[in-house]
């Protein structure tokens, strides 16, 4: 099984945790790590004592996206370090192909996928902002409660060269609206609080507390959204929830599971022409600002 060390997992009662923990890199993420945590979904969806699937993190960010270094290790290599004969060229351009179509397509349909057949209620506890991928996994959440209103969304594709990916032209669309949407995705700008509350976001907890760290912080914040989720639920046939979410989530999963062939077929051809990978390389040398 896959594991990793930025992300954990644990069963407290009948709820199935996720949690990223690399704080010191605000829990960015590789790609391997976005397979873990759908596999860690289908391991919740397979204990029939599981009743709860709950995303949370750790620190100040909830997750920074995806890590420079994860990405760049996909880049192609230049001509200067292959072969120049032709035959070594054509077989690079296959290995090429071969290595996007698993590290870019498989993710993208993989981890959507997950998450649109998963049968329990998945809860988002959004400590802080969330960007790129990991803001798509926030929005193919059930119900996001916020820790406070510091808390953002950002999808930066536009500004790193590929279009939008793992669900979002349509959990974006379907609890943003059209316009607000054209704005974010077509800008690369942040989505604030205020356009998330009651949206995207149930309940904003209003931790925000400068005598103590932002870990410390987040932690009672988990620690309060855990006990709150045990409270709701005490009284609630458990049984019925799997099948409320079907009903609930029937037209938006049929959409996403269209989405997930439109998004990996629109997006990989500017992953083979490389400028995703020329944008993550001058993030990573500081020649281009990230818009935290």
């Amino acid at each position: 099984m896959l594991s990793s060390p930025r992300i954990s997992h644990r069963i407290d009662d009948n709820i199935f945790i996720i949690e990223l923990c690399d704080t010191d890199n605000l829990n960015s993420l590789t790609f391997d790590d976005f397979l873990f945590i759908a596999t860690l979904l289908e391991l919740s969806n397979q204990n029939p004592s599981v009743n709860f699937t709950v995303i949370q993190s750790s620190g100040k960010f909830f997750s920074a996206g995806g890590k420079f270094t994860s990405v760049l290790e996909l880049a192609p290599k230049t001509t200067d370090e292959i072969n120049k004969n032709e035959k070594e060229e054509e077989n690079n351009e296959l290995r090429k192909l071969y290595t996007l179509i698993g590290s870019v397509a498989t993710p993208n349909v993989y981890v959507t996928n997950a998450f649109v057949k998963h049968t329990k209620p998945i809860i988002c506890s959004l400590n802080g902002p969330a960007i790129g991928l990991s803001a798509c996994l926030v929005c193919l959440c059930d119900i996001v409660y916020s820790m406070n209103d510091s808390v953002y969304l950002l999808f930066p594709f536009s500004s790193l060269g590929f279009v939008a990916e793992v669900g979002s032209s349509v959990t974006l669309y379907d609890k943003l609206g059209i316009n607000s949407t054209n704005e974010h995705l077509f800008f690369s700008t942040k989505i604030p609080f205020n356009e998330l509350n009651g949206k995207i976001i149930v309940k904003n907890y209003n931790f925000n507390n400068d005598k103590i760290n932002h870990i410390e912080q987040t932690k009672l914040f988990n620690n309060k959204v855990l006990t709150d989720l045990k409270l709701k639920s005490k009284y609630l046939s458990l049984d019925s929830l799997s099948e409320m979410k079907k009903l609930l989530s029937f037209e938006t999963n049929n959409k996403l599971r269209q989405a997930q062939s439109l998004e990996t077929n629109s997006t990989l051809p500017f992953w083979i022409n490389g400028e995703p990978f020329k944008r993550f390389k001058e993030l990573q040398q500081k020649k281009r600002r990230h818009k935290l």
